[in-house]
């Protein structure tokens, strides 16, 4: 980028180095001269409007364990580009329960794709595969758990390899950092309630 040039792109790129230099990963809290802010899984729930209660998701999918069916099904979903999912949500009608049960997952992917766990890979990646199985349990999971274990681990992977690249919704940090230091005690603003992410 040329001397004196910004752009929305390069604020934001400069947004997460900032946090990322000053994030610490053995206490979890942001430090500045403002605040030491600390990221907890309630503040990440309450942030992004997720459950931070509930059965937490497994890291991988243990096919041995798996119905013949949700064999297929893992099957189809593993190694899903964005795009390849974004156009399958598109094309999916919700009139019958199988169909309905196809546009949750790739949804359910979709979003953690994009947001929830973004990563420089084309695919999606591993850990998102647990979470299309159990539909029926999927709003009652510990989702606000599931962001800041991806989250957590690819910090301390760039941090250990000095990288410039930084995996996971870094986002969340900046939405409690603001709102921690937003209303803080002298604040004459009505605290906002989660989701945060909406304020």
């Amino acid at each position: 980028m040329g001397k004196g040039k910004k752009t929305k792109a390069g604020k934001k790129a400069s947004s997460d180095k900032n946090l990322f230099d000053r994030y610490d990963i053995y206490d979890n809290t942001i430090c500045s001269d403002a605040a030491a802010v600390k990221i907890t899984t309630r503040k990440i729930g309450d942030a992004l409007g997720l459950s931070s209660n509930g059965t937490t998701y497994d890291t991988r999918v243990v096919r041995k364990n798996l119905s013949e069916k949700d064999k297929d099904t893992h099957k189809f979903f593993q190694g899903k580009t964005a795009v390849a999912l974004q156009n399958l949500i598109k094309s999916t009608s919700v009139d019958t329960d199988d169909n309905r049960k196809l546009f949750m997952r790739a949804f359910i992917c979709f979003i953690q794709k994009v947001f929830l766990l973004p990563n420089s890979t084309a695919n999606i990646i591993l850990t998102t595969l647990p979470t299309i199985f159990d539909l029926e349990t999927t709003r009652s999971r510990n989702w606000a758990l599931h962001v800041p274990n991806f989250l957590l681990q690819e910090l301390k992977k760039a941090k250990k390899n000095n990288s410039a690249a930084i995996h996971g919704c870094v986002y969340v940090l900046m939405i409690i950092y603001f709102h921690e230091t937003h209303f803080g005690e002298n604040s004459k603003e009505i605290e906002a309630h989660p989701p945060w992410l909406a304020y």
